[in-house]
């Protein structure tokens, strides 16, 4: 219904409209007290006081096809607007701050990065547990190829299901594919090669899971696969790193930037490479735990207890 009703034309700049009715009446007193607002989904209301916006990423930019028209007219629309009267922009990775550089022009002085954080290894899970989530889908421990996206164009999952579809038969049956993720838009052809695999039981699509499952399936995969054509940061990948599993990876946008050379990054563009990826993981071993290491190691950089930190101190330079 959500998805629908973001399809009507005007359907965003009604929103908009209802929010500077509601929210911006609930705050137009609070300026001129030195409250400072923060937005984090790109466009603020109207305020008179110090503003951060959040800007995640442009792909509304980059790649408008994978976003309803409505959506990208109106982010065109308002964003330049929104980055002009920030006092402070906060992104998520370096690779979204230089976009917005590059794009808008606007000052770098303007731009905080603020990387996000991994809670996986704060969580207390037992074994138990972990098999109670394999059993439910029918897997072994370290027996599959996880993936966990939404599943919509720009996750980049028809490259990767071509690419799965490209390794030997005893791979394939050894190490089925399991998708995680809600069924998101533009995917007829995807559910389509999808179901493919799915009837010869090499692909498992599991839906939406509550978050405690998904975590059971980063720690208990062979290999997490994450070749997206286009991420602000790529949280996925860094909690596939905290988990302890090797991680296979884009080489563009964000995605190296978060894996830091401890997963393995190939070229989302080739279903080759992406083939060629997946087979040296699953058919060595000591591969695979070398990436894992490194994984676990490259998360400890990541914490959301240090994006904290950098949104607070942001706020302090503007009180």
């Amino acid at each position: 219904m959500k998805r629908l009703a973001r399809s009507f034309p005007g359907a965003y700049a009604l929103r908009q409209c209802l929010r500077e009715y509601v929210e911006g009446h609930k705050i137009s007193k609070l300026g001129s007290k030195g409250f400072i607002y923060h937005e984090p989904n790109y466009i603020p209301v109207s305020y008179a006081g110090p503003m951060v916006i959040t800007v995640h990423d442009l792909s509304h930019m980059r790649y408008p096809q994978f976003h309803p028209p409505e959506r990208v007219s109106f982010l065109n629309r308002h964003l330049p607007a929104a980055l002009q009267r920030a006092d402070r922009i906060l992104t998520d990775s370096h690779f979204v701050a230089q976009e917005i550089i590059d794009v808008f022009r606007t000052p770098a002085a303007k731009i905080v990065v603020t990387h996000l954080g991994a809670d996986v290894a704060s969580r207390s899970r037992s074994e138990w547990e972990e098999a109670a989530t394999l059993q439910e889908f029918k897997l072994r421990r370290s027996g599959f190829v996880l993936s966990v996206a939404t599943l919509e164009p720009r996750k980049n999952l028809e490259r990767l299901i071509d690419a799965y579809a490209a390794l030997p038969d005893a791979l394939r049956r050894d190490y089925p594919l399991v998708l995680v993720g809600g069924s998101g838009w533009k995917n007829t052809a995807l559910l389509s090669r999808l179901r493919e695999l799915e009837a010869r039981g090499e692909a498992i699509r599991t839906g939406y899971l509550p978050r405690d499952q998904v975590l059971d399936l980063y720690a208990t995969a062979a290999l997490f696969a994450y070749p997206s054509l286009y991420e602000g940061f790529g949280l996925p990948v860094l909690e596939a790193l905290a988990s302890g599993v090797p991680v296979l990876t884009s080489n563009i946008s964000s995605l190296p930037e978060v894996s830091g050379g401890a997963a393995l990054e190939v070229d989302p563009l080739s279903v080759d490479a992406i083939a060629e990826g997946l087979r040296a993981l699953l058919d060595d071993a000591a591969l695979r735990q070398r990436h894992a290491s490194l994984g676990i190691e490259r998360a400890k950089a990541f914490s959301w207890k240090h994006c904290a930190e950098q949104t607070l101190a942001v706020y302090r330079q503007l009180a």
